[in-house]
């Protein structure tokens, strides 16, 4: 909610389908280990998730809520109007090709958080007056974790477009631990990751050296 302050530096986003080869439920225990870890945003993020039915949906969903408001985690719901509101989520997450930020933000009330994709100048440039608290940039190198992803961006073209954005911004898309270094000497908030976690034997410790990298920006 707004009246917390959104640490954008360890934004870990993921659902079941992150882990093909667990059950749901043993995927949802990774996932809890995860959020504990040190992150600082946890979104939920489920697309390809195959469920028995809409209950089982919302109580994995619950579950992991429960988990980031004990850890003092961020929750933010991906592109789930219904969900973010049902939950009363600590915000939600959109992309260019659903409703606009500010329809949403008549849905959902000025209480929680809307963050918005970019993936160019256009996007981005639109994205300053369009009420978002903040933005996810990307993808900014090469990626797998989602199928869908635009063309990377690139770190040269994220320093030129990040001196026309005036928003929070966390970077998304192909970050890697030995790629930490460069992403910090921008003007990120933070960075998104997915893999970089999901795959970690010791989560603790990536996150840990996230945090020592992207130092939070205003």
């Amino acid at each position: 909610m707004k009246n917390k302050i959104l640490d954008l530096r360890a934004y870990f986003i993921a659902g079941p389908q992150d882990f093909p080869k667990l059950s749901i439920d043993d995927s949802v225990n990774k996932i809890s280990v995860i959020i504990k870890s040190g992150v600082t945003v946890y979104q939920f993020r489920d697309k390809g998730t195959i469920y028995k039915n809409k209950n089982q949906r919302l109580e994995v969903a619950k579950r992991l809520q429960e988990v980031a408001q004990k850890a003092a985690v961020s929750f933010i719901a991906n592109d789930d109007v219904e969900l973010a509101r049902e939950l009363s989520a600590d915000g939600i997450h959109v992309g260019q090709d659903d409703d606009s930020v500010s329809k949403i933000r008549e849905l959902i009330g000025q209480e929680m958080w809307v963050g918005l994709s970019v993936s160019n100048d256009m996007e981005l440039e639109r994205a300053q007056k369009s009420g978002a608290d903040y933005l996810g940039i990307g993808p900014i190198y090469p990626t797998n974790s989602k199928s869908d992803a635009a063309e990377p961006i690139g770190i040269n073209h994220l320093r030129k477009m990040l001196e026309h954005n005036q928003l929070p911004t966390v970077g998304i898309g192909g970050i890697t631990q030995s790629l930490l270094t460069e992403l910090s000497e921008t003007k990120l908030g933070g960075v998104a990751v997915i893999s970089l976690l999901t795959e970690a034997e010791n989560p603790e410790k990536v996150v840990k050296i996230i945090k020592q990298k992207i130092m939070q920006k205003d």
